[in-house]
């Protein structure tokens, strides 16, 4: 292996061990060789970066973890431009190990390399694939500052780019929606993102694992009514084909809910792909009537009156339920009754098996069970040991039943009182703390005010890769995100095929009796890691991997499932100390905590409300405010300019009053957007 001694960069002079692909640049199908980012110079690159840029200390395994991240980037590279079909490779960086920072200085280095090797080694572009928005544009930024010019972009709902724009970059950075949306459609919108001037995109990195990776389907018998019910004699009879297929599903789903509500039977398959033993139409087209009943008036007909917000509501609802039944026919489908709702599902695969180069940069790979049901078509990548260490984080346990979404907000308020009062009594005020929660109980959470520096509420589905905590020194998890049969059942199938009926009752998969159970318990474990690795045990402070002091504090389930999360935790965070936590969410009521303003509640509130109008008494009630707290926010709402009411006016919500005097009655409508 040669090495050049005394390279100069912007950065910084290096000595560079010029690995085998380096001088022998992998052949494409073209017969031409790609420009590649060496190992060795990417990770010195990256330790230069994370030392003196962050102030942060590094390390051998560290460094080792970096060099395998640009190996890993390569061989993805390699297998793109050879055609081979090449797996999605998992890589789990630990949580603080510099993942992001990686992906956007491999994007700044590759577009160096295609730079300098103009002419000679053909250009490798790239695709990075983030969570939000805000979060596109902070890499792309990132990217363009490590390679002093623009060679990144962002590409988004909120800022579109012209396909000639984005031709013009080596890395586009989306987000996780846009991506799965382009590759569901396969069509222009794929080509704009997998091919740029330099030819084929041949690398794709996703930061943290794709969401909503399986797109459910899902219709009830309520739903297909509703459509129903806006198809005129007219239109029937220009769509007899998708007026009977509606009419079958609704039959379909009525005919097996009273066979579950008479006990025979809970779950089954209805029809596999191309197999038609109901008698439903196998070949139907739904987009001429989704087409035809774009141009309905929903709201004179459906709420008789004339209201646009309401119009878009309906229509938005009547397109999605044509967009399900679609998938329903187009491939296989089963019936499932979960709590009170009976419906007919079906799922797909949301990403395409061969997206170029695909490379998952996922903390919480190992206990993912979505990456075991890719199987071969996923390689987890090994990674070095002792590269973190968090044996400066104690883990506090409790243990309860309950903590799912139904009854923790059955319990909330006087749950979450006992909570705050265990906090105040063992943490010092200037501690900051983070609570995650289900996202029903936020606005209650946060009415109050706790004795803490800083005090902040977060919710499940809005903290997996933020760093709106990271540098918080406390974590609290309150109430856990269980996920249902359903959600096991649309994962298994999108994956692994539409299973035969005796499945449903007997869940077997390779080693696993329950493959459904242990489905729930891994996701619960991912979603758990995610939020305790939102703090600051994401900062390294020494040469160890260690963290500054951390604590978190967490309620498990009693019984197996629990010792399960725990030992998940345990695994994925290194070093961790556990400690009982004696605390019991139920029991006597305590003094209440002090609370803050109801502002930041009610818009909270508003925040997660489909659009339409709730009255004042009823959002009083659901926050539990007191008569001179409503007095005060109507003060506030009748007047245009008050802080609260343009907060409102930002997130789409007015204030209204119908009547006068004594029967006024007062609202806040949230309109849909555009």
């Amino acid at each position: 292996m040669a090495t050049l001694k005394g390279v100069r960069t912007q950065h910084g002079i290096f000595n560079i061990n010029l690995r085998d692909y380096s001088m022998q640049p992998p052949i494409g199908l073209h017969g031409q060789r790609y420009a590649f980012v060496p190992p060795q110079e990417f990770s010195m690159r990256m330790k230069d970066h994370w030392t003196n840029k962050h102030g942060l200390c590094s390390s051998k395994p560290l460094e080792r973890l970096w060099t395998i991240m640009a190996e890993t980037f390569n061989s993805a590279i390699d297998d793109a431009a050879t055609g081979a079909t090449a797996p999605w490779r998992i890589l789990q960086p630990p949580t603080g190990s510099g993942k992001t920072t990686g992906a956007c200085l491999f994007a700044a280095m590759q577009a160096e390399r295609n730079s300098v090797s103009e002419g000679v080694l053909k250009p490798v572009g790239s695709i990075i694939v983030t969570r939000l928005i805000e979060d596109a544009n902070g890499l792309s930024g990132a990217i363009n500052q490590h390679a002093g010019r623009a060679v990144a972009i962002a590409h988004h709902s909120a800022e579109p780019k012209p396909f000639d724009v984005l031709a013009e970059h080596d890395t586009i950075v989306i987000t996780h929606q846009a991506y799965l949306n382009a590759s569901a459609s396969h069509g222009d919108r794929w080509e704009r993102l997998t091919t740029w001037k330099g030819g084929k995109r041949l690398l794709t990195i996703v930061d943290e694992a794709l969401a909503n990776v399986v797109e459910s389907a899902k219709v009830t018998s309520s739903d297909v009514a509703q459509v129903l019910s806006y198809i005129s004699a007219d239109l029937e009879r220009e769509h007899p084909t998708e007026y009977a297929a509606l009419q079958m599903l609704k039959t379909l789903v009525n005919v097996f809910a009273h066979a579950s509500e008479t006990g025979h039977g809970f779950t089954r398959g209805v029809w596999a792909e191309g197999i038609n033993e109901s008698g439903a139409p196998l070949l139907v087209n739904f987009d001429p009537l989704r087409r035809a009943l774009r141009g309905v008036n929903f709201d004179k007909l459906g709420a008789l009156t004339e209201d646009s917000n309401i119009r878009l509501r309906i229509g938005r609802k009547v397109d999605e339920t044509l967009k399900h039944a679609q998938s329903l026919y187009d491939q296989w489908s089963y019936y499932a009754k979960s709590g009170d709702e009976h419906a007919m599902h079906s799922s797909s695969l949301a990403v395409p098996w061969d997206a170029p180069g695909p490379v998952v940069l996922d903390a919480t790979a190992r206990a993912d069970f979505l990456w075991d049901l890719f199987e071969d078509r996923a390689l987890r990548v090994l990674t070095p040991s002792h590269v973190r260490d968090y044996n400066n984080v104690t883990l506090h346990v409790a243990r309860a039943s309950g903590v799912g979404k139904r009854t923790m907000k059955e319990n909330f308020s006087t749950r979450f009182p006992r909570l705050i009062a265990d906090l105040e009594g063992r943490l010092s005020p200037d501690r900051s703390v983070f609570v995650c929660l289900h996202r029903d109980n936020r606005p209650l959470a946060l009415d109050y005010a706790p004795n803490f520096t800083e005090f902040s509420i977060g919710h499940w589905g809005k903290v997996d890769g933020s760093n709106a905590w990271k540098d918080f020194d406390t974590a609290v998890i309150f109430g856990l995100p269980y996920r249902d049969q359903v959600w096991s059942n649309d994962t298994f199938f999108a994956l692994q095929g539409f299973q035969e009926d005796k499945w449903f009752n007997d869940p077997q998969w390779k080693t696993h009796r329950d493959v459904r159970r242990v489905m729930r318990q891994r996701q619960l474990s991912v979603s758990i890691i995610q939020a305790i690795g939102r703090i600051r045990l994401r900062r390294v402070v020494d040469e160890h991997g260690k963290c500054p002091p951390a604590e978190v504090f967490i309620v498990l389930p009693n019984g197996k499932e629990g010792d399960e999360v725990l030992q998940d935790i345990v695994t994925d965070l290194p070093g961790i100390r556990v400690a009982d936590w004696n605390f019991s969410m139920d029991g006597p009521k305590v003094r209440k905590p002090r609370k803050g303003s109801s502002h930041e509640a009610l818009i909270a509130y508003m925040e997660q409300r489909l659009p339409g109008a709730v009255s004042i008494s009823k959002l009083a009630s659901d926050l539990s405010l007191d008569a001179s707290k409503r007095e005060k926010i109507r003060e506030q709402l009748s007047k245009p300019t008050s802080r609260l009411s343009e907060a409102l006016r930002a997130i789409g919500v007015e204030y209204r009053v119908e009547g006068k005097g004594r029967g006024a009655k007062s609202y806040l409508d949230r309109r849909q957007a555009a």
